[in-house]
């Protein structure tokens, strides 16, 4: 009979161990592969339209193809003016005069002075409600803004709905060629005939204006992208400006981008450039669609539920706030 040989007591718990470790490592591979299997097995998970969806959408497709032929073969009649149309924008300053009163009213009076002001304060009262007529009447200012873009050379649009299933194809197919097809993403467009009438077929949808020159200047320097063979990348310097257009177009830097956006001339013919349309043309394609931020945030829009209102179409100069509120 031969002898056995005793396996020392570490060893054993060192074997012990690694079965232990291996049997986790099996369960965790198994949990693994079972939540893996549950993730796929929602993602194939069938979802249940209601009925009233798909009349709701059919609807609206239908009456957006509608509007769209309607348009293209009659114009927007009475809504879209030939005209410039002045609006007034009311400011009213009143805060601001109150609190400059009272910065300026820290000195006190005497006793004698307040003496006599007693005497004198039924004469006053009929007169007080004459003065502060007259003075809110003085702190109120009527602005005047263009309330439209007619006459102007460049407009900027923002696509404000997204394009759903319930858009009609001839309305999808003018916001690619308007070269909008995210939602809150603007371009600049020369306003000319043609161009006019591809935002009235889709103007509810976009919002536009005519931009100002700080607007433009800080849209360009705060969101600007620009198109290099294919891809968006950001305006990081001059030198990607001076690189794509600074031989065809003689183009360095932003202020020159900032300067044929906001020229009035685009459309005027400019021989040592080949064209002032043609040089706004190649500075448009070269800067990537605008990514803007929605007015109202997710919490506003779902759990206040604040929304927009009917904000569309042709805004004239008030493009400018709707732009700094979106940067």
């Amino acid at each position: 009979m031969t002898d056995l040989h005793l396996v020392p007591e570490t060893l054993l718990k060192r074997r012990h161990d690694l079965d232990a470790l291996r049997a986790q490592k099996a369960a965790s591979s198994l949990t693994r592969s079972l939540s893996r299997k549950r993730i796929s097995d929602k993602s194939k998970v069938v979802r249940i339209i209601k009925p009233e969806t798909i009349i709701t959408r059919a609807r609206s497709k239908r009456n957006g193809t509608a509007r769209f032929n309607r348009i293209n073969k009659k114009g927007m009649m009475k809504r879209a003016s030939n005209d410039v149309v002045v609006g007034k924008r009311v400011w009213d300053n009143v805060k601001d005069e109150d609190m400059a009163d009272a910065a300026a009213g820290g000195n006190g009076n005497t006793m004698d002075e307040d003496e006599g002001k007693d005497d004198d304060d039924e004469e006053e009262d009929g007169d007080e409600g004459e003065g502060a007529k007259k003075k809110k009447q003085a702190s109120r200012r009527e602005i005047p803004y263009k309330a439209n873009s007619v006459g102007s050379s460049v407009v900027f649009a923002i696509l404000v709905r997204p394009i759903a299933h319930a858009t009609s194809k001839p309305v999808r197919r003018t916001l690619a060629s308007l070269r909008l097809r995210r939602v809150n993403e603007g371009v600049f467009l020369r306003y000319d005939a043609r161009t006019r009438k591809m935002l009235h077929l889709v103007e509810d949808h976009v919002l536009y204006g005519p931009p100002s020159v700080e607007t433009v200047s800080d849209l360009v320097r705060r969101r600007g992208h620009c198109n290099v063979e294919g891809k968006r990348a950001p305006l990081a310097d001059n030198n990607v400006i001076e690189r794509e257009l600074g031989e065809s177009l003689g183009l360095i830097c932003v202020d020159d981008l900032v300067q044929v956006l906001t020229s009035p001339n685009v459309d005027e013919n400019d021989e040592e450039q080949g064209g002032g349309a043609k040089v706004f043309g190649k500075v448009s394609k070269f800067l990537w669609p605008f990514r803007l931020t929605s007015r109202k945030s997710k919490f506003q829009k779902r759990t206040l539920d604040i929304k927009d209102g009917k904000l569309y179409g042709d805004r004239g100069e008030a493009i400018n706030g709707y732009i700094r509120e979106m940067l």
